[in-house]
């Protein structure tokens, strides 16, 4: 399907700018994404694109034709993005990896990104996200992502998660400053373990009732600087626990 847009102003345009809100795209289960990388990315969740010139079909069957104030007046970024996407929400796996993820509170969309692509990359799976974790469709975080978020398992949670995956067998691994906390590099991850690792909101940590159930707490050794940003640290972690509990 090839159709051509020219007006601004039309309703197909009107509703794809409206998705860019989140209460909105979550009412239609629809997201915008911007760029050929993530338009290949998004594989069978990507429902149609908006370009300016026609793409090869074999990859993007469903086009429309816009013009670039078009694409300007949906484009978030800094440039006018080449092509614009409409996917629709991703469905969840029927099961669990054995290295989950939890993200209690991280409200920042770069953060949130950057550790989605993160983990996908140290082979975590599934990631848990709180109400007040930043929305996984917000433009930013999908950007961040770099398109990992298309190859996720991201499912909404709460203590009550976090408490389920304990009865499944899940270590879970909180990082905080408390008198038994364990020093990273002195804990050791098992291959036969399943671990949940929780990380917390950028500037209060982890909620003290998710610490209260955590099986350990682990601090990374730093000098010089009172603290490491979240997603730096869930990545130091998130390699330790793919290298070792492979």
């Amino acid at each position: 399907m090839i159709e051509e847009i020219k007006s601004k102003n039309n309703s197909l345009i009107k509703y794809i700018y409206k998705l860019k809100n989140n209460s909105f795209s979550k009412s239609e289960k629809k997201f915008v994404i911007e760029g050929e990388h993530l338009c290949e990315m998004a594989g069978e969740n990507l429902l149609f694109i908006l370009t300016e010139h026609k793409m090869d079909e074999t990859r993007f069957p469903n086009q429309y034709i816009v013009t670039n104030e078009i694409l300007e007046k949906l484009s978030e970024g800094k440039s006018v993005a080449r092509i614009i996407g409409v996917c629709k929400y991703i469905d969840s796996y029927d099961k669990l990896s054995n290295f989950v993820l939890f993200l209690d509170d991280v409200q920042d969309p770069g953060n949130v990104g950057t550790i989605f692509r993160t983990a996908l990359g140290f082979k975590f799976k599934t990631i848990f996200v709180t109400p007040k974790t930043a929305y996984r469709y917000n433009s930013k975080v999908v950007q961040a992502s770099q398109g990992s978020i298309f190859k996720l398992d991201l499912r909404n949670g709460n203590i009550s998660t976090l408490q389920e995956l304990k009865k499944q067998g899940y270590k879970l691994i909180g990082t905080a400053l408390r008198e038994k906390t364990i020093s990273l590099n002195d804990f050791r991850f098992n291959k036969n373990d399943k671990y949940a690792i929780i990380l917390g909101n950028e500037g209060q940590g982890i909620s003290l009732d998710i610490l209260d159930i955590c099986d350990f707490t682990l601090k990374i050794n730093i000098s010089d600087i009172e603290s490491l940003n979240v997603a730096i640290a869930g990545a130091i972690i998130m390699n330790k626990v793919c290298n070792e509990g492979e």
